[in-house]
């Protein structure tokens, strides 16, 4: 479930994790296009969106959604 209520630290750290997010997602899919997808590169940039990704549910309390196994 999600939380509510976060405090004025996680509200920044949410703030640059979400800029960050965009900036790994948008690299990605410049990798995906210039390399393809079964390339070793897209594959790390992946990885690295969907690490800033699994901390930023960890903060809002929902890390443990469906859709994150």
């Amino acid at each position: 479930m999600a939380r509510n209520i976060i405090s004025p630290e996680e509200h920044a750290e949410l703030k640059r994790l979400y800029a960050d997010h965009l900036a790994a997602i948008e690299r990605a899919g410049a990798i995906a296009t210039r390399e393809g997808m079964q390339s070793l590169q897209y594959s790390e940039a992946d990885k690295a969106a969907g690490a800033i990704w699994r901390r930023i549910r960890e903060i809002l309390g929902t890390a443990d959604s469906y859709w994150m196994a």
